[in-house]
């Protein structure tokens, strides 16, 4: 089974958060697929570490343009945000110390997070920051 598939029904239609999405879902496959391969920690730790700093970007940079447009659901996106990041983390810890079967609760729970919150949550957020923009480019005009 192929998870973290991107596909158009997972867009919301911002480009550069698109190709984010569209990373973070290649850094998850490779994840999956050093899992199946048998990875140990040694060689999971840095896709880990990878999908980390790639979360954390991508975060950022949602939760910056949303307080740029006064998103009012920031809180309850930033919330889902936090959940990630500290599942990550407690997955890096028990990888760091030797377990690297806890990666298979963490890529289940993961790919289906991820689908549900750029199909849900983020196509939210691309609509508002759409109209957002659509609203005051047509008053600069």
């Amino acid at each position: 089974m192929s998870l973290f598939r991107w596909s158009k029904d997972h867009s919301v239609y911002l480009p550069e958060i698109d190709a984010e999405h569209r990373g973070l879902c290649r850094i998850g496959a490779e994840l999956h697929q050093a899992m199946v391969a048998g990875g140990k920690p040694a060689q999971l730790r840095p896709i880990l570490a990878n999908l980390m700093e790639a979360v954390d970007e991508h975060f950022r940079h949602e939760e910056r343009l949303m307080k740029v447009v006064h998103y009012a659901a920031y809180d309850w996106h930033k919330r889902q945000h936090d959940t990630i990041r500290k599942r990550l983390r407690l997955t890096i810890k028990q990888v760091d110390a030797g377990d690297a079967d806890c990666c298979t609760g963490l890529v289940k729970y993961l790919n289906t997070w991820l689908g549900d919150h750029m199909t849900v949550t983020d196509r939210m957020m691309g609509a508002f920051i759409r109209n957002y923009l659509r609203f005051n480019t047509a008053l600069a005009s």
